[in-house]
């Protein structure tokens, strides 16, 4: 084992020359990687990890070399290419991700590129404000599009704006569509009547948001069909339609942010299509590469990104023309293609995985509220805010496998689960039987600790 995945009271040992600021270290113990196949990744110490969260939802296909292998193969005589220099395979890429919308949307687009999903909605914001000039974005709370300067502003947790943020950027948020969080919510299931009329009162006199009719109007309407970072949330489809209706009302363009939920990460190809939503522009990219290569892209539909609304030069990065990149997306949409059952398979996977967590449940309910599957994801949502550490205690607690699942700081009581998209039976019952553990485990360190909280004060 390395020397470097000890831990002082401190806190992890971050080697001298690493740059900690990153979520590599958020850990005491930092196992370092060496291989990957399928769902599995391997230490560098011969410990596995079923990568239950598929590198943040990246690698739908699991750790799959071949992807690479072939995607060399196609840029093997091209191997570099200037950003202002275009390629036929550049274009036959585009022109397959734009089918991929718009055959959804039942809508002519054009695709721009990107290198990752927060400059991908930056790239959105341009092509919105291009077309209704530079204005009021509108978000839900819980939102998460991104740690970036703009993106920060968008996202809900404030940490994000602490060290750099767009402050210029006018954000407005609508109540949280989670009916665990949001203070409207009723007993009965789903959003209400007052929840609806919620996130449709900005635009008026009295909302302090403008709309149609005023100088400093909303130009942009964001949201995500499954909120992650929040938590794994899945928005009531009535609250979602209402939102996008208003906005489009209203003037604003309507972004989809599916970095996280595209390609079939919740079912179908798009999760705004669980919802029964038409955006007018759509952000992917983690279902483009497989992890293999930084890429996403942007649709818009037309005429918002023609040259007339959206001049040449109004965007350029340096490496979006990158032969490599575009080979892999071009190898990985091959996959896609050659899935013809995904959306049932999808649907199974999501059956499995709540028949395990639902009997979890039933063996846990002492630290176990909830469990929900959704598509290709999970969660569990916990009684406290204690999934750091369960997520901590799923890559130990099993003599021989660990498990890697997700836990954010804008849900400490939730687990989110998305393991790859192939991943087997056989393999879920491996997760299930290290969370099993991870809970008892859990279970027990609440119990000593309210056991010695309790001799404490007596």
């Amino acid at each position: 084992m390395s020397d470097l995945m000890g831990a002082t009271q401190a806190g992890p040992l971050v080697p001298p020359f690493a740059g900690a600021g990153n979520l590599i270290y958020r850990a005491a113990a930092v196992p370092r990687f060496v291989r990957g196949a399928g769902c599995f990744l391997e230490g560098e110490d011969g410990r596995r990890y079923l990568d239950a969260e598929a590198a943040n939802g990246t690698v739908a296909w699991g750790y799959d070399s071949s992807i690479l292998q072939e995607a060399a193969r196609r840029c093997f005589e091209l191997p570099a290419l200037p950003s202002f220099c275009e390629s036929s395979l550049r274009l036959r890429v585009l022109e397959r991700l734009e089918r991929l919308f718009s055959d959804a949307i039942q809508a002519p687009g054009r695709v721009e590129l990107d290198l990752g999903g927060a400059q991908g909605m930056e790239t959105a914001l341009r092509i919105a404000f291009s077309n209704n000039g530079p204005g009021t974005v509108v978000v839900f709370e819980g939102a998460f599009h991104g740690r970036s300067g703009v993106t920060s502003m968008l996202s809900s947790s404030p940490r994000y704006r602490e060290l750099l943020a767009a402050w210029g950027l006018e954000v407005v948020r609508l109540p949280s569509p989670d009916c665990r969080t949001c203070p409207h919510s009723a007993a009965s299931a789903g959003c209400g009547t007052g929840c609806v009329k919620a996130v449709s009162r900005w635009g008026s006199e009295l909302s302090g948001v403008g709309g149609n009719g005023f100088g400093r109007k909303v130009s942009a309407f964001v949201f995500e069909a499954v909120q992650n970072v929040g938590g794994m949330v899945v928005p009531d489809p009535a609250l979602l339609r209402a939102a996008v209706e208003h906005a489009r009302s209203q003037g604003a363009v309507v972004i989809a942010d599916e970095i996280f939920t595209g390609m079939h990460r919740v079912g179908p190809r798009w999760g705004f299509q669980l919802m029964g939503v038409e955006p007018d522009v759509v952000v992917t990219s983690k279902g483009l590469s497989n992890g293999g290569a930084a890429l996403s892209a942007v649709w818009a539909r037309e005429p918002l990104a023609d040259p007339g609304n959206y001049a040449p030069g109004s965007h350029s990065s340096t490496y979006i023309g990158i032969p490599h990149a575009l080979a892999v997306v071009d190898t990985v949409l091959d996959r896609w293609e050659a899935w013809k059952d995904v959306e049932s398979d999808v649907a199974v996977l999501e059956r499995e995985m709540r028949e395990r967590l639902a009997e979890l449940a039933e063996r846990r309910p002492s630290v176990i509220d909830r469990v929900d599957a959704t598509g290709g994801t999970a969660r569990i949502v916990l009684s406290g805010p204690h999934a750091p550490r369960l997520r901590q205690l799923c890559t130990t607690v099993h003599p021989e496998l660990g498990v890697l699942v997700a836990s954010t700081g804008m849900a400490p009581d939730v687990i989110n689960i998305h393991p790859p998209l192939v991943i087997t039976g056989a393999e879920l019952d491996g997760l299930a039987e290290v969370l099993d553990l991870a809970l008892g485990a859990l279970t027990a360190e609440l119990s000593a600790t309210a056991a010695a909280g309790a001799r404490g004060s007596s």
